[in-house]
């Protein structure tokens, strides 16, 4: 692995910058867990936004029917197959 330097030569018209494959990785390594995590997190407000503005309204009844329906289902099944 390179030691990390940057060489900025305008006379050549560009710049190098030279990083270590392992400073590479691990950088990419931890952006893509803090962006995995803010992804979840954020999701998790919405949803609990939404649920919560919907419990204020009233308007969850359907989600307890579907809910009611998945139990039935899962009780008929073990009756089928104890």
């Amino acid at each position: 692995m390179s030691e990390e330097y940057i060489d900025l030569e305008s006379a050549k018209g560009h710049t190098k910058i030279y990083i270590s494959t392992g400073k590479i990785i691990l950088n990419n390594l931890l952006g893509g867990l803090a962006w995995g995590v803010g992804t979840v997190l954020g999701a998790t407000v919405i949803v609990a936004t939404v649920f919560f503005i919907f419990g204020q309204l009233g308007a969850v009844p359907f989600i307890g029917g579907f809910v009611a329906d998945i139990i039935e289902i899962v009780n008929k099944r073990q009756e089928i197959f104890p």
